[in-house]
């Protein structure tokens, strides 16, 4: 983590740091193809369940925020580099659904 532009306002705000958001999206970005959690932890030097709870834990609010897509190979990957429709799903009560394509 000591590459990590961002590793003292990470450090200020907890007892056991871990890589930066920035960080991590910078590192996909070289790393050009998505990874799973357990590749970032080895390439990130993530060590100690702690530690790997706060990556599990960040992961999955990048998620949520759309900075991550979570693949379904299990690896996380940068929306961008995907080839990903927009869009709205419109439900119907009988069972089937479209969707609603932005652009």
């Amino acid at each position: 983590m000591s590459q990590d532009p961002f590793q003292e306002r990470e450090a200020e705000k907890y007892a056991n740091p871990i890589p930066s958001r920035e960080f991590i999206l910078e590192h996909l970005t070289k790393r050009e193809k998505p990874a799973s959690r357990d590749e970032l932890a080895v390439e990130l030097h993530i060590e100690g369940e702690e530690q790997l709870e706060g990556l599990r834990r960040r992961l999955r609010a990048m998620e949520r925020d759309g900075q991550l897509v979570f693949t379904r190979r299990q690896c996380y990957a940068l929306p961008e580099r995907l080839d990903l429709v927009k869009g709205t799903v419109i439900g119907h009560r009988d069972g089937y659904g479209f969707l609603r394509v932005e652009g």
